[in-house]
């Protein structure tokens, strides 16, 4: 996924200062996740972000966030169909000389991504860590034998310089600041898994914090060494060029072949990673708005018998993934555009947008616990300060991704796709939330199991509404 996402930064937004849109990310979330955390204490729903939406804001408007969450991450899975395609059949008929298509890998990624969602998340999550850390180790291989090696033996500092950051087109600051949000979803997986975790409340806080750090340090220190052997003023033609696989290129000459072969199949397997992740992800989210009633068959909401796990929801949304792979394979779309580009992009805004609701929610309900007299354990920091400035700063770069759409597409700037796509989840938010108010007055039974996931049968009319309505 590094390979992928730093590429594509230098690539599409020719701004060089790459580390430190990674820094400026990773701060925002860092003032997000304290509360995002603290309120998962309080919710074991599987459908984490409509559910502190539902008891923060309001159950109207986590009836149109749950599916919204659903969505973004089905849109980051089928994106990522179109990525793990293209590249790992042209690794694989370079290996084995054969003629490998994309579909040809698409399908029994597909067959695999189905697999995990039927066992247990220990088995699965042995899996994925294990490829995890193998992907994390060869990175810092790669950084440690490009690191004595500047273009032409001369220092490379330009990607350091906030000033190529500030100093930019607005455009394509924005562009960089956006994309490089995207390298971060995932990091608030951890509380969608949290009701099937031992000692959930330590593995979650320890999980989360680990994979910000991780991905702080290996991205802003890898995209930092790729201009620091590329060379600052050569290092965005040579990613527009050469895409994923520049940071192979750079690194080629000086590890041997094996070495890069193995970058290869890990990169794949990150891709792979990912995929199973967003899977799990959207058959939860699934799961939990079953369990509700609410936009899914109540089978999707019955768990398998031997393994305790949504498989029902896994059929589901692997025949969403099924279905999306023929389309492209029919309509014969460009893969990494019509998947990975509009997919993978549309998944990572709805994500943002669903976190700038988040942080509010956070702020909201905390202090209409204040209000009410009740004391909590967590600091003003945790339950006022930091979700309110979480809130502003993500909700800049929510309007930031809106104004700058066509550029993360890399469409014409007159494209209808640049303020289709966008639109969705606001769509939603209004569509489904007025229909949360109609339900709120003609069957508040109903309503009131928004966002309760496996407990809504235990709604009652005693339940605490929601800060709205």
């Amino acid at each position: 996924m590094l390979c992928g996402v730093v590429t594509t930064m230098y690539a599409a937004t020719q701004v060089t200062a790459v580390p430190w849109a990674f820094a400026v990310v990773a701060g925002v979330i860092g003032l997000f996740l304290p509360g995002y955390l603290a309120m998962s204490k309080r919710t074991a729903n599987p459908g984490a972000f409509y559910s502190i939406i539902a008891q923060g804001l309001s159950r109207s408007v986590a009836l149109a966030a749950g599916p919204i969450a659903y969505l973004a991450y089905v849109a980051l899975q089928i994106g990522l169909y179109g990525l793990i395609g293209p590249f790992a059949s042209g690794v694989l008929s370079g290996w084995t000389g054969l003629h490998i298509t994309t579909l040809q890998v698409q399908l029994p990624a597909w067959a695999l991504v189905l697999l995990s969602g039927l066992f247990r998340i220990k088995i699965t999550g042995w899996f994925v860590s294990t490829l995890m850390l193998c992907e994390v180790a060869l990175v810092v291989v790669l950084d440690a034998f490009l690191a004595p090696h500047p273009y032409q033996g001369v220092p490379q500092w330009g990607t350091l310089n906030p000033a190529h950051l500030l100093g930019g087109t607005a455009g394509g600051v924005a562009t960089t600041v956006c994309i490089a949000f995207l390298a971060f979803v995932g990091v608030e997986l951890g509380v969608v898994m949290q009701s099937e975790t031992r000692n959930r409340k330590r593995a979650i806080l320890r999980g989360t914090v680990t994979a910000m750090l991780l991905i702080t340090a290996l991205y802003s220190l890898t995209s930092w060494l790729m201009g620091w052997v590329a060379g600052d003023h050569h290092l965005v033609h040579r990613a527009q060029v050469e895409a994923q696989n520049l940071l192979f290129d750079l690194a080629r000459p000086y590890v041997g072949p094996a070495v890069i072969d193995a970058a290869n199949a890990l990169f794949g397997t990150s891709v792979l990673i990912a995929l199973i992740t967003f899977a799990m992800t959207c058959n939860r989210y699934a799961f939990s708005l079953a369990r509700e009633g609410f936009w899914f068959p109540a089978a999707v909401g019955r768990p398998s018998i031997r393994q305790g796990v949504p498989a029902t929801a896994a059929f589901l949304q692997a025949g969403i993934g099924l279905a999306a792979i023929g389309v492209w394979y029919v309509a014969a779309w460009d893969p990494l555009v019509t998947l990975f580009y509009y997919g993978g992009t549309l998944g990572g805004f709805m994500v943002m947008v669903l976190f700038a609701l988040v942080s509010l929610s956070v702020f909201v309900y905390f202090r209409r616990r204040h209000r009410a007299g009740e004391r909590d354990t967590e600091s003003r920091l945790v339950r006022a300060v930091l979700p309110l400035l979480a809130f502003v700063l993500l909700g800049v770069m929510v309007v930031l991704s809106v104004i700058n759409y066509d550029v993360m597409l890399g469409v014409a700037p007159g494209s209808p796709l640049r303020w289709i796509l966008p639109a969705i989840p606001f769509a939603l938010l209004l569509a489904l939330g007025t229909l949360g108010l109609v339900l709120r007055r003609t069957r508040p039974q109903r309503w009131r199991r928004i966002g309760l996931g496996t407990d809504a049968d235990l709604a009652d009319d005693t339940q605490t509404e929601g800060a709205l309505a």
